[in-house]
Formats: structure tokens, sequence, C-alpha cells
């Protein structure tokens, strides 16, 4: 079989075996069985419901569960706060038909503006072109 793949390099490849059963569906199950039997006899094949249960020991390895996550400086939260939090109160306020006063309404204005300016002005500059983003 080899060789009539190296033969037929570049070229369509017409293999014919006259060994090969014919694909029927008791070859099929025949040869199933014949796998699973394998795999049985080696121990490869798992139970199948381990594969549902989250906490099942599959491989041996059981990563660490992860730290909590830090929180940012409060400076950068506040910043986080105005981007995220001001656009979502101001549609909460539409929601419920509230108007604000003008006072509170440009504070808000003014909160989502600078948030955005600090997050921006204190973004991470990258010389590296070819960077892929992955860092360790």
């Amino acid at each position: 079989m080899w060789r009539q793949i190296v033969d037929n390099f570049g070229e369509r490849v017409v293999i014919d075996d006259p060994d090969d059963e014919a694909d029927t569906a008791e070859n099929l199950l025949a040869r199933t069985r014949r796998h699973d039997r394998d795999h049985d006899q080696y121990g490869a094949r798992g139970d199948l419901d381990d594969l549902d249960d989250p906490d099942a020991d599959l491989d041996g390895f059981t990563p660490p569960r992860p730290g909590p996550t830090p929180l940012p400086e409060p400076r950068r939260l506040l910043a986080w706060w105005g981007v995220l939090g001001m656009p979502v109160l101001l549609v909460v306020f539409a929601l419920v038909r509230y108007a604000p006063p003008t006072w509170a309404g440009f504070m808000m204005l003014v909160w989502f503006l600078a948030g955005f300016g600090y997050l921006v002005a204190t973004m991470r500059r990258s010389d590296d072109d070819f960077d892929d983003g992955a860092r360790l």
C-alpha cells in the first residue's frame, strides 16, 4: 500500500487493495467491537460517565483553583466606573423615565469623558510590532 502511495505521489491517488474487506455493517460492527475490546484490555478506555462529572480525575491532573481577581488601582477603578457605569446609569434613567437634574447629567458626562481620557492616557504602549499578545 505504501508503494502505491509513493508511486502515485503528485498525481491523483488510486489505491486498489484487494485485501480490504467491503465496508458492510457487519464488518464495521466487528471492527468497532475489536477496537473496544483492545481498549478495554489495555485500560485506554475510561468510563464515559466520568466525562459529565467536572470533578472527575480523568488524567490525574487537577488544575489549581485560581486566586481572587485583584482589584485595579483606585484611580483606574474610578475611571472604569465612569466609562461603563455612566452609560448604564443613563439607560436605567431612560427606562424608568427619570430626568436627572442638569448639573447631575453634566457631572455624569464629565465623569465619562474624564474616565475615558484617563484610561487612554495610561494605556500601555507597545514598541514591538510583531507581538502576538501572549504574555506569561
